[in-house]
């Protein structure tokens, strides 16, 4: 019987080739001893055999292990019970988390394999082990994962008991306390004494003392494991306060001791312990308490100790400028009283235009003069008032004022020329990133970044190209998106003569309104035209005046190409002929032999022509 099963896997190994074999990886104890038999009659014993027989029996191990058994709990009596059921919840959550970490990592094993097992010829030597490899994981997985559902179920069904103990038991909370104060001289005794190895470790590694150090290296780790034990324990003993005071309703005790314990539970265990904890409490606290309450409580302990921890962040020092700590509460408010400077700036511009409005006799260039210098000044000063929030000192500013200007003097002045210019362009927005402009005709794309000294603009076709700030604030720059995205494009074309030229215009017109084109923009003053324009030797010009809305406006060959068409097709669906240059030939005189040549070339051409018919 083993022969013909070892027969089978075979043929299927040889059949599936570099797939998974189902008969492997979902196999049971008889599939995996036929095949170790098979594997031991086989003789001389190499490395590839050997670990394959060490995978067999590794899955003749496990496949003979029984099904996890469920956890079986029940509620405490006393409060030595409730103890020790608080220290199994713990284990309880480590061990879950254990073994989610270890489905994980041996899900990340069976796809490794999985994609070997693809790459592998169906008669590689080696696709036995791979199948055997991948089976082992897959049986580990869901020996895992039976445990996982074990430590969840039993993790549900502890927090009702918990509840049912609040309530029915007695908790002795000095004694509790007592041990707590007792528990933390020890851990504080043993953190010292790490640290004392931890020192005297370093000292023998520098020495090469290796044995030394694998010798403190074993001390540390049983101390070690000794302060995992003594947390665990002050673990269990503020959970009994918390649940004592939890049973008499001191609201402001409970959360203060849920908080505590999850600090400790934070610092030393793993997220899926929190997890577990931080749901308890939150069972336990709606059932005891009400869920209001237990809102209301949770809520305002968190916000006091967001609070706290939030302004002491802001205050930690980022970075220090001439000594001067910067914290991100100074950063923070010297950026508000800048950018508020701004906002006063801006609306000091616009009540200056409204005024200007309103008084006839303000030219433009007044109200540009004023609203310009006003905005200036605002933000300077908001500036000065933002560096004296932050603690520098302004004086700082007059020494790199004064050493700018000994810059400039030594050759800077086309540097400062651009910095100056940068900081015009920020600030005045008639150039802003992501607006496309054109340089010249031969140059146009987006602005992707505006430096202190360049311009970074990038073409259609993804070029870039560095230019100078002061060549933009200098020359003419024309902005294709300084306030809308909507222009006017001009498409030439022709016809011949003889057509009617208001059917022509009529046609096209027509044809652009029924186009589909979705970026057409047409409005009581923009709106789609055909003006004719010339009558040139050969043609009728016209010339398709058309709005384009959105992003085509930036790709203007493109959108060109796109309306040039149309209208090509437009002319030829109505038989309207497109001209094309025409030129007529006179001869005045020619050559004797010429004529002579050319009748004798008709006389053979005809005789040709005879002799086919």
């Amino acid at each position: 019987m083993k022969r013909y099963i070892t027969a089978f896997i075979l043929l299927s190994l040889f059949l599936w080739g570099a797939d998974i074999n189902s008969t492997i990886a979902r196999g049971n104890v008889k599939i995996y001893e036929s095949l170790l038999a098979t594997l031991k009659k086989e003789g001389r014993m190499d490395d590839t055999k050997a670990l394959q027989q060490a995978l067999l029996y590794k899955l003749i191990n496990i496949s003979k292990n029984p099904p996890v058994e469920k956890i079986k709990i029940k509620a405490p009596s006393d409060e030595k019970a409730y103890r020790d059921l608080t220290r199994m919840f713990v284990e309880w959550s480590l061990s879950k988390s254990r073994a989610k970490k270890a489905v994980e990592s041996i899900e990340n094993k069976l796809g490794m394999t999985a994609d070997q097992l693809k790459k592998e010829r169906a008669d590689s030597p080696d696709l036995l082990t791979l199948q055997l490899q991948y089976a082992f994981y897959l049986k580990s997985k869901l020996l895992y994962l039976q445990k996982l559902d074990r430590y969840e179920e039993a993790i549900s069904k502890a927090a009702p008991l918990f509840i049912e103990g609040v309530k029915q038991l007695a908790f002795d909370v000095e004694a509790a306390r007592e041990r707590v104060r007792k528990l933390d001289r020890s851990l504080e005794k043993l953190e010292k004494e790490i640290q004392k190895l931890d020192v005297e470790r370093e000292r023998l590694d520098l020495l090469g003392r290796s044995s030394g150090v694998k010798r403190i290296d074993r001390q540390i780790d049983l101390l070690k494991a000794k302060k995992r034990k003594l947390i665990n324990s002050k673990l269990t003993e503020l959970f009994v306060d918390f649940s004592a005071a939890l049973h008499d309703k001191r609201k402001s005790d409970v959360f203060r001791l849920q908080k505590e314990i999850m600090d400790i539970i934070k610092i030393h265990y793993p997220k899926d312990v929190q997890e577990d904890f931080r749901s308890l409490f939150n069972t336990m606290e709606t059932a005891i308490l009400g869920k209001a309450e237990t809102i209301k409580g949770a809520t305002l302990e968190e916000m006091k100790r967001m609070v706290s921890l939030f302004w002491q962040k802001i205050n930690t020092p980022l970075f220090t400028i001439n000594g001067t700590p910067i914290s991100a509460f100074k950063l923070f408010m010297a950026i508000f009283i800048f950018y508020a400077g701004t906002i006063i700036g801006w609306l000091y511009k616009k009540s200056i235009k409204r005024l200007a409005y309103k008084n006839s006799t303000l030219t433009q260039s007044t109200q540009t003069l004023l609203s310009n210098l006003g905005h200036y000044a605002i933000v300077i000063i908001a500036f000065f008032i933002a560096l004296n929030v932050m603690g520098i000192n302004l004086s700082s500013i007059a020494l790199v004022a004064g050493a700018l200007s000994v810059g400039i003097g030594f050759g800077l002045q086309n540097i400062v020329s651009n910095f100056v210019s940068g900081l015009i362009l920020m600030f005045e927005h008639t150039i802003k990133i992501g607006d496309y402009i054109e340089i010249d005709e031969n140059l146009r794309g987006h602005v992707g970044d505006i430096r202190m000294r360049s311009t970074t603009i990038t073409t259609n076709d993804n070029i870039d190209i560095i230019i100078p700030n002061q060549d933009l604030v200098q020359n003419r720059v024309v902005n294709w998106t300084m306030n809308d995205r909507i222009k006017r494009f001009r498409i030439p074309f022709g016809v011949a003569y003889g057509n009617d030229v208001h059917k022509v215009a009529g046609i096209i017109k027509e044809a652009v309104k029924k186009s589909g084109f979705g970026d057409i923009y047409s409005d009581s003053v923009r709106y789609t035209r055909v003006i004719m324009v010339g009558m040139n030797e050969s043609s009728v010009d016209f010339e398709l005046f058309v709005w384009i809305k959105g992003g085509e406006i930036l790709y203007p060959l493109r959108t060109k190409s796109r309306f040039l068409m149309l209208i090509y097709d437009a002319l030829y669906e109505a038989n309207i002929e497109i001209p094309f240059p025409q030129r007529d030939i006179h001869i005045r005189s020619v050559d004797d032999k010429i004529s002579l040549e050319l009748k004798t070339q008709n006389d053979i051409t005809k005789k040709g022509k005879s002799h086919e018919l």
